[in-house]
Order: structure tokens, then C-alpha cells, then sequence
């Protein structure tokens, strides 16, 4: 199995990874790489498990960033967006154009992988899940087409297939499974067996939604007022460190209070307030995590002047204290 990039700003020179087939793996591995050119300064974390390819990748791109990419194996992927965006553009009808923007996230299902990548934006942080056929069969049983649905059926016919049409905001319940998939600290077979526990939930909460058809507006909402409620949880996660009122968050969202308020909390399951403190804190958590800032650098850099009132906040929100992140 391989993997080819060309990157558009230096199209001499060529990147390929290769895998064994299947990421078969006897033992998990785990790797972090680390980018530092005129293009991309970053990292990307890498853990391959028997089956499955994880991707956590954060850091700073030139955009617009275009890189060509051909797979020699079928595609199967969960991409969660996290912050920056992407869109996939193929060369071929064996795939399908896959745009997430940030805060989002899609399962799909590529046959062959010849196309290009553009990153508008200066900033991403992705987890990226790889899966084999196999694993999902593994995973699922004989129940496999049952529970699948259409995206079972088209893995079995080789056919493209996009579990949502346009790319569903990342909930907070993903949003606590991201965060425990990429804070894991455990090592060795726990590792393997916590990560895989949570690919699976991941899983089963994605083929559920599939199965009752949850890729629609939800019930009352029309399509336009979704879209402004979409764009309006974007501008809060562009802003988490001077968050908008609800008055100017509707004005630049084009939709009134009353439906803004309502509307979000239907489509992101927490009111405005709620879901605006858990985006600071997840920043928190990262930037104290994998950042090393201190909680007052955290605290301040989230929006907080008093370190005291972020580690309160804080605490209700994960039922822990900031300073039990900072190891020894």
C-alpha cells in the first residue's frame, strides 16, 4: 500500500509512504513527525493499530496550499476537521469531492485516490481515521450490510460514497471522544485497546445517525437557517477569545436571536453559552497539553484576565482541575 504527495509549490519533489497491506500490525506503533519548511511548520502524530491508521495532525500552512495525492489502495476515512479546512478535488470518477470546513467532520469512501488537496486556511488540527474493509467487517459481524446501510452496500459494489452530503459540525459528545483519543497516555496493549474502543463509538454513533437519517436539516429548520446557524458556530470558534454577544453573533449570521438561540441548540445540543466554554476549554486543555503553556498562559490566551475564574470554569466542565494536565 502507498501513499504519493506532490506538493504544487515544489512539484520536483515527490513525498511516498508505504504501509503493509491492510495496516496489519502485531503490535500498535506510534510516531510523531515533524514538518518545518517553507509550506507547512507542524506535526503530525501517527499510530497504526491492526487495521486501522491514525492521523493527529496540528500547525501552520502558507494558503492556499493545493498537493496532489494518489492512493494505490481503496479510502476509507473519518476526518474530523478540527480547526482550518480542506477539500478533496478528484481526478477521476472513482471518487467524489469531500469538503469539510473547520469545526466539521465526514466518513466517506474512496475506491481510488487521484486528485488534488487545497488548504485555505493558516491554521489545522485534523484526526484522521484509516480504516480497512476488513475492519469494519471485523468490527460489525455478519451484520455488516444491516448495520452499515447504503455505506455498507457501497463498499461492497466499489462505489464512492459520502456519509453526509455536506460535512456535519463536530458535536460535543465527538468532541470529549476526540479529545480522549488524542490526550490517550496510556501505552502498549491499553493503548490498543482504548483507542479501538473509541474508534468503535465513534462508529456506532455515525451508523446510527446514517440509519435514522440525521445527514437532513433537523425537523423546523429549513436549509438556510442551518447554514447561517453553521456559519454562526464557525465565527464562535474564530473568535473563542472575545467571544460575540448573541445580538452581534446573529447580525453577522443574518438570522434573529430568538432563531439563532433556539436553532443551535437543536442542531450543536447545547445553548449558545454552554458550547462557547467548552470550545475555550478544549483550547485550554490543548494549549496546556500539547503546547506546554502554564494555566495562566492558557487562561489568558482563551480570553480569561484571572487565572482563578478559567480554573473554575474549568472544573465543571471536565470535573477536574487544569493542574492536573501539567505532568511532572
Amino acid at each position: 500500500m502507498k501513499s504519493v504527495y506532490r506538493n504544487h509549490v515544489y512539484p520536483h519533489k515527490v513525498t511516498t509512504k508505504v504501509f503493509t497491506e491492510g495496516f496489519k500490525k502485531k503490535a500498535i506503533e506510534d510516531h510523531t513527525l515533524v514538518s518545518e519548511n517553507p509550506f507547512i511548520v507542524g506535526k503530525t502524530r501517527e499510530i497504526l493499530l491492526d487495521g486501522i491508521k491514525v492521523n493527529m495532525r496540528s500547525g501552520k500552512i502558507n494558503p492556499p496550499l493545493s498537493i496532489d495525492v494518489v492512493h494505490d489502495f481503496p479510502f476509507l476515512k473519518i476526518h474530523f476537521e478540527i480547526e482550518g479546512s480542506s477539500i478533496y478535488t478528484p481526478n477521476n470518477d472513482k471518487s467524489v469531492v469531500v469538503a469539510i470546513p473547520g469545526g466539521h467532520y465526514n466518513f466517506f469512501f474512496l475506491p481510488e485516490v487521484n486528485g488534488t488537496l487545497r488548504y485555505d486556511k493558516p491554521q489545522r488540527e485534523t484526526l484522521e481515521i484509516l480504516f480497512t474493509k476488513e475492519y469494519l467487517k471485523r468490527v460489525f459481524g455478519t451484520s455488516f450490510k444491516k448495520e452499515c446501510s447504503e455505506f455498507g452496500i457501497a463498499l461492497e459494489q466499489n462505489h464512492p460514497f459520502l456519509m453526509w452530503e455536506n460535512s456535519k459540525p463536530i458535536t460535543p459528545q465527538l468532541h470529549n471522544i476526540i479529545n480522549e483519543i488524542m490526550t490517550c497516555d496510556f501505552e502498549g496493549g491499553l493503548k490498543k485497546a482504548y483507542l479501538e474502543s473509541k474508534i468503535t463509538e465513534i462508529l456506532a454513533i455515525f451508523f446510527n445517525r446514517l440509519k435514522n437519517k440525521e445527514n437532513k436539516c433537523p425537523e423546523g429548520i429549513c436549509k438556510e437557517d442551518y447554514l447561517k446557524i453553521i456559519h454562526a458556530e464557525t465565527i464562535l470558534r474564530d473568535h473563542i477569545k472575545n467571544p460575540f454577544t448573541i445580538a452581534q453573533l446573529a447580525m453577522v449570521s443574518g438570522v434573529n436571536q430568538f432563531k439563532l438561540k433556539k436553532h443551535f441548540k437543536i442542531i450543536f445540543g447545547k445553548p449558545i453559552f454552554s458550547y462557547v466554554t467548552n470550545l475555550r476549554m478544549e483550547k485550554a486543555k490543548s494549549l496546556i497539553v500539547d503546547e506546554g503553556f502554564t494555566i495562566a498562559e492558557a487562561a489568558y490566551e482563551i480570553g480569561y484576565k484571572n487565572p482563578q475564574h478559567f480554573t473554575v470554569a474549568f472544573k465543571k466542565v471536565y470535573n477536574f482541575l487544569p493542574s492536573s494536565l501539567k505532568k511532572d
